[in-house]
């Protein structure tokens, strides 16, 4: 009998503890929903030896939208839709620039650049509480397709996401650059007990857009983007 009954309250413990278990987990919803609106700061740290090219970077703007997959209440998968407009500035150079961050308008100026398309993060996001809300890290990696590029008031000037190619006398390409791209990336922001997100981000392609082997020209795209989201 005491052991029937030690068995009855061993039993009602564990049933009362799972239910326990259930009520929280039912606080965290496993999937959530939110949208985005940014500005972002995007440039290509890029030279090409000939004809002599490189890139400097300009505003522009991107809506999209983000599904949490929740592995914990803190933990979460995210995944982001965005369509970005992105501005820039093509410049004819006898040197390698570097990695360019900010400028004035260089006297050797080409022409503009202007393109969209959409980015796809996948980030691996945790979020500590503060305060009232919380602050989120995420990192991860990161897709970019192009859709349409064209340069605003000189039609005639063919940007590397036109895939710039020249033909050698024998007759082979000399480079040809890609309109899509993919690397890594990160996101730093707070998320206010109602919701509302302040987010700043960075990206940078790990992958050289020019598509052949070369010791000398290359083109890695990066974007600072910095927004505000609502989580639903």
């Amino acid at each position: 009998m005491k052991r029937i009954i030690l068995l009855i309250l061993t039993s009602t413990l564990c049933l009362t503890a799972l239910r326990a278990q259930d009520a929280d987990s039912l606080k965290i919803k496993p999937v959530s929903l939110g949208v985005l609106l940014q500005a972002n700061y995007a440039g290509e740290d890029m030279y090409l030896a000939e004809p002599g090219l490189s890139a400097y970077p300009g505003f522009g703007v991107e809506l999209g939208g983000f599904i949490d997959y929740h592995m914990t209440r803190r933990l979460m998968i995210e995944v982001q839709g965005i369509v970005c407009l992105q501005n820039g500035s093509y410049v004819s150079t006898d040197r390698d620039l570097g990695f360019v961050f900010w400028h004035q308008r260089p006297i050797n100026y080409l022409a503009d650049m202007r393109l969209v398309g959409i980015d796809i993060p996948i980030f691996v996001t945790y979020a500590f509480p503060v305060g009232s809300g919380s602050i989120r890290l995420g990192a991860g990696f990161f897709t970019h397709v192009t859709f349409a590029a064209w340069c605003p008031g000189d039609k005639d000037f063919i940007t590397p996401y036109r895939r710039i190619i020249e033909i050698k006398e024998s007759g082979k390409p000399r480079y040809a650059l890609n309109d899509s791209h993919a690397g890594i990336g990160c996101q730093f922001g707070y998320e206010f007990e109602c919701g509302l997100q302040i987010n700043l981000g960075l990206k940078y392609s790990v992958l050289d857009i020019i598509n052949y082997e070369s010791k000398i020209d290359y083109a890695h795209p990066y974007k600072v983007t910095l927004g505000v989201g609502w989580h639903f």
